[in-house]
């Protein structure tokens, strides 16, 4: 039949899309009947064990094949072990742990960077922070973002004589999360080149801010703000969408920031 060992694979990972969906639990049950029907002395419990194993040994190599090549070699081992994790929860269709543990990669990933020396001194060094280049496509050139900084692209200030919040003045490590994340996408993701078109910027931004309010899901802390109630409710009745746009967004954040750390 022309049947190889790719083939088999791409098989066995389909079937087991299939199964994870509420949908299709009745064809895992007469699955598991047929293999029982043809399998003397093995029952459905044993056969469904032997599955589940089999499927965990294809999400670890998926998760090692992930990150094999990721130059953060430190953190690879717990990179490795919440991509596991995530993907269990993702074939259990439970959507905020799933969140939870891509999130932690991403914090993982964002926390060390900044504790980084280079980049601690670039943003110590660069406290008055010049304004960002923006790309025109129209003539193909750059030019000076007006009063938009660098600093106000990280902390969102408001100040209207372009002075970067006070917040630049601490330690990276100190920032909140968002701030930390936005950095990490302008010095790595954009290769701090000043060149940064800000709606580009903005679409990174925003799908890792839908992920940071996917994580927070599962938070039981203070009432979220409007707009990101508004994110938690768009998240809750697209789940199924989203899982899939988080990890090609974990994709994307991964291979890009590899290229220039």
């Amino acid at each position: 039949m022309g049947i190889n060992d790719e083939s088999l694979s791409k098989l066995v990972v389909f079937i087991d899309e299939l199964i994870g969906q509420e949908d299709y639990l009745w064809f895992k049950e007469v699955l598991i009947k047929r293999l029982v029907s043809t399998s003397a002395g093995v029952d459905s419990v044993q056969l469904n064990e032997i599955y589940e194993y089999c499927i965990n040994l294809i999400i670890k190599d998926h998760a090692s094949n992930f990150y094999k090549d990721f130059k953060l070699s430190e953190k690879k081992e717990c990179l490795v072990y919440d991509f596991i994790r995530m993907e269990k929860f993702r074939r259990n269709d439970n959507f905020e742990d799933f969140c939870i543990a891509a999130y932690q990669q991403i914090e993982c990933i964002v926390n060390h960077l900044c504790a980084k020396t280079d980049f601690y001194e670039y943003f110590k060094i660069n406290k008055d922070i010049s304004p960002i280049m923006l790309y025109d496509r129209n003539s193909k050139s750059f030019y000076r973002g007006g009063n938009q900084s660098i600093g106000k692209l990280i902390f969102r200030t408001k100040n209207e004589n372009g002075e970067v919040n006070a917040s630049l003045l601490k330690a990276p490590h100190e920032w909140n999360f968002l701030a930390r994340f936005r950095a990490v996408i302008y010095y790595y993701y954009f290769n701090k080149e000043l060149k940064i078109n800000e709606n580009e910027f903005n679409k990174v931004f925003v799908l890792g801010n839908h992920l940071y309010q996917g994580r927070n899901l599962n938070h039981r802390g203070s009432m979220p703000y409007d707009n990101q109630m508004n994110i938690i409710d768009n998240l809750k009745e697209n789940q199924h969408k989203y899982y899939f746009r988080f990890l090609g967004f974990l994709e994307d954040f991964v291979s890009s920031l590899n290229k220039n750390i």
